[in-house]
């Protein structure tokens, strides 16, 4: 039992322990879930066309929407939100987040965005007015339109936000195009910009997308100098958002250069204008979902019965943990003391690293803290037993140096047992389960190899060097027959 390495085992491990407690002092914090801190809970359906039948690639479809998805939540800055699919549904949970129609428009929006010439500008009560779509209908019960045939749209009825104004009343100029020319895929990049006192969305296409830009404006310059419109519909999600006049300086044949354009946005006061823009450009610039969502529930979760619980499993975990310290002060003295440091130092050490995975994305549910709370308990029957066992070896007649080594060995290699079955059983779960299950199950494997490490870095070279110290009592002797049934 060389000092040495004990005390070089011991210091460095108090010296990580006072980091990790350094960190919390600092504000270091573990990351809440959505039950803990409240937010917005959906659940999303894919509607496909109808009559069309369910493509072969379907769930890696719903995949790649769950990424467009969470590049839009991640571009909001919303803190370790979880996005996940749910057989074809999509699940999102958003810890923290308050905005609820904000947050529903932005995620469901498909941002299908195409840029289509225009062959005919329907005015209501027009002539051919009646074709296409009822433009008084939500835009998400409208039929698809095809994107390489003619067809007829919706313009944007953009009014004033006047309280209790019904849109439906005011008809829509509808516009019959033709072939989208080019679509949002050739879109590098989309921001808001402020010009002439009103905001509007300014986009850049890729080179391809420039190219293709050029030649249909160039088209539609033509047009324009043979005495024709010569309208360019920006259409999103299958209404016409703008549909601008080519200038007189776009040459015929050449057409806009540079591969920019621009999506003017609705009227209403400069901060509304801001946000409408914002998001706008941000679901183009995170690029369209592959398929429409529906959203079959959304919302708003109270964190409330949370931490309400959260408080109360605090208060009744530092109870027990008072009384547990005080039973071990009154049955092991000095090895008591040794356990009671053991939890603290768990504690320590558990509560920084789930601060430190909120970094990484995990956010502590009520199921995770019930698996340290399980994992507490591990921590503590891992020092008594090695205590007990201890206490057996110097009711045998050993040496306390002698006792405490073969006591360590034995409730080592028992402790590793016991854990190595949890920690297996708590894989398995974290692989099978889902939701807030995994959370419990993670919480629980991580603690027990944190116990393991404890065990063998903290606790040993402790008793150890008391060992060495002489700080150990020999414990009241048994009876000679309790003796003899320990030796077998």
């Amino acid at each position: 039992m060389n000092a040495r390495p004990l005390v070089a085992t011991l210091v460095a491990t108090l010296l990580v322990v006072a980091a990790a407690a350094a960190a919390l002092g600092l504000g270091l914090r573990p990351v809440l879930g959505l039950d803990l801190r409240g937010g917005i809970s959906a659940v999303y359906r894919p509607v496909l066309p109808e009559g069309s039948e369910v493509p072969e690639d379907f769930e890696a479809i719903v995949d790649e929407t769950i990424e467009v998805i969470r590049a839009r939540v991640d571009s909001l800055g919303v803190a370790e939100p979880d996005i996940s699919r749910q057989g074809t549904d999509v699940l999102v949970q958003l810890p923290g987040a308050s905005d609820a129609d904000r947050l529903r428009d932005l995620i469901g929006r498909t941002a299908q965005l195409r840029f289509r010439p225009v062959l005919e500008v329907l005015a209501p009560g027009s002539p051919g007015y009646e074709d296409g779509p009822d433009c008084a209908a939500p835009v998400d019960e409208r039929p698809l339109a095809p994107a390489d045939e003619e067809t007829v749209l919706c313009g944007r009825v953009v009014l004033p936000a006047i309280e209790g104004l019904d849109v439906s009343a005011f008809g829509a100029t509808k516009y019959r195009v033709g072939p989208a020319a080019l679509s949002g895929e050739s879109l590098s990049d989309a921001f808001p910009v402020l010009q002439d006192n009103a905001y509007a969305v300014s986009l850049d296409l890729d080179r391809a997308g420039g190219e293709a830009f050029a030649s249909v404006t160039g088209e539609l310059a033509c047009l324009r100098d043979a005495g024709e419109p010569g309208l360019l519909a920006i259409v999103l999600d299958d209404v016409v958002e703008t549909a601008p006049a080519m200038n007189p300086e776009v040459r015929c044949g050449t057409g806009i250069t540079g591969g920019s354009a621009i999506i003017t946005v609705g009227a209403g006061a400069l901060e509304v204008q801001r946000q409408e823009a914002e998001d706008l450009a941000l679901v183009l610039r995170t690029g369209a979902l592959p398929i429409t969502l529906e959203p079959s529930t959304f919302e708003t979760v109270s964190p409330t019965l949370g931490a309400d619980s959260l408080e109360a499993g605090l208060v009744a975990a530092l109870i027990g943990l008072a009384l547990v310290g005080v039973l071990l002060l009154v049955l092991y003295r000095s090895l008591g003391v040794v356990a009671f440091l053991s939890l603290v130092v768990f504690g320590v050490l558990v509560t920084t690293i789930v601060s430190l995975l909120g970094r990484l994305g995990f956010a502590l549910t009520l199921a995770g803290v019930a698996g340290i709370v399980v994992a507490v308990g591990i921590t503590a029957d891992s020092t008594i037993l090695f205590i007990e066992r201890l206490r057996d070896e110097l009711r045998l007649g050993k040496t306390v140096r002698s006792a405490t080594v073969k006591g360590f060995a034995s409730a080592f290699r028992t402790n590793l047992a016991g854990n190595t079955v949890t920690f297996s059983a708590a894989v398995i779960l974290y692989a099978l389960a889902v939701g807030p299950v995994r959370g419990f199950a993670l919480m629980l494997g991580l603690a027990t190899l944190l116990d393991l490490a404890i065990l063998y870095l903290f606790t040993r070279p402790v008793v150890f060097l008391l060992a060495r110290a002489g700080r150990i009592r020999r414990p009241v002797p048994r009876s000679p027959q309790v003796v003899e049934e320990a030796a077998r």
